[in-house]
């Protein structure tokens, strides 16, 4: 996994690997190794191999990046961590419904499995004497993923983020993951707090979400002047809607919501692109 800002790429080199040869041989095409090595490289933007700097991490899964930028020395990453890989799912023989559903179950009071539970992330990487701090930012009420910021903060540190977070029971039922509603984070202040301070929208009973994405306001002066875009799927209605939401009033009714004409299948990803009318 690659992710480029102003002066850098950072390469995730983490345990989620495919082996051609692994199937060949009788195995799995992607596997997860959770006791192997896990690292992060810094390449300069324009260098190659001999020029990335490797960092030693906890081993984890990584799927979605939410920013990268620099404060001084440091390299800082912010991604959604799980302890798991939700791919590729079970070993042969094994019950996958029962697979995948023990692990998003939310009884924390008993064995819970967190393997599948996704928090926000940070590694901080000093490129002057090679130090790795990590931490949570987000903790154990909350599992999400799908990240999405402003995209004109790329590469920059940003106050604000957003996420799809899980519906928890709805996923243990149902035996895959199944986002509830959205998420605000908001990374501008974190001396103050253990952890991050959030706002949610919810949608309705059995309406999750896919494909959300932000929408920066044409002329905004803030960093989150604009709305989050997010297909739902209605499941007691059969109906699927698009579901405009303002990122400045985030816990408000959406401002606007749009019936489509056909399903929005779950795991679909979204993108805005601008058009001239």
């Amino acid at each position: 996994m690659n992710y480029a800002f102003c002066r850098y790429n950072v390469i995730l080199d983490f345990p989620l690997t495919i082996d051609i040869k692994r199937l060949v041989n009788g195995g799995p095409l992607i596997k997860y190794d959770k006791v192997d090595y896990a690292r992060i490289g810094v390449m300069p933007r324009y260098g190659d191999a001999d020029n990335v700097r490797w960092f030693q991490v906890e081993p984890c899964c990584v799927f979605h990046i939410i920013n990268t930028y620099e404060d001084g020395d440091e390299v800082i990453l912010w991604a959604f961590r799980a302890m798991d890989s939700i791919i590729p799912g079970p070993d042969f023989g094994l019950n996958k419904f029962e697979w995948f559903s023990s692990r998003f179950k939310n009884d924390c009071h008993t064995n819970c499995d967190e393997s599948f539970f996704s928090r926000a992330y940070e590694w901080r990487l000093n490129m002057k004497t090679g130090e790795v701090k990590e931490r949570f930012l987000t903790g154990k009420l909350d599992s999400m993923d799908f990240p999405m910021i402003n995209e004109n903060l790329t590469g920059f540190k940003n106050k604000y983020g957003y996420a799809q977070t899980v519906d928890l029971d709805a996923s243990s039922f149902a035996g895959m993951p199944k986002y509830g509603g959205l998420a605000k984070l908001y990374f501008g202040d974190m001396k103050q707090q253990d952890y991050v301070k959030m706002e949610y929208h919810k949608f309705p009973e059995n309406t999750f979400c896919t494909g959300a994405t932000f929408v920066a306001k044409p002329g905004g002066t803030e960093e989150d002047d604009g709305w989050v875009i997010t297909f739902v799927h209605d499941e007691h209605l059969n109906m699927s809607r698009a579901v405009i939401v303002d990122a400045r009033n985030f816990t408000s009714e959406p401002v606007a919501v749009i019936a489509l004409p056909s399903r929005v299948p779950y795991g679909f990803h979204g993108a805005f692109m601008s058009i001239t009318l």
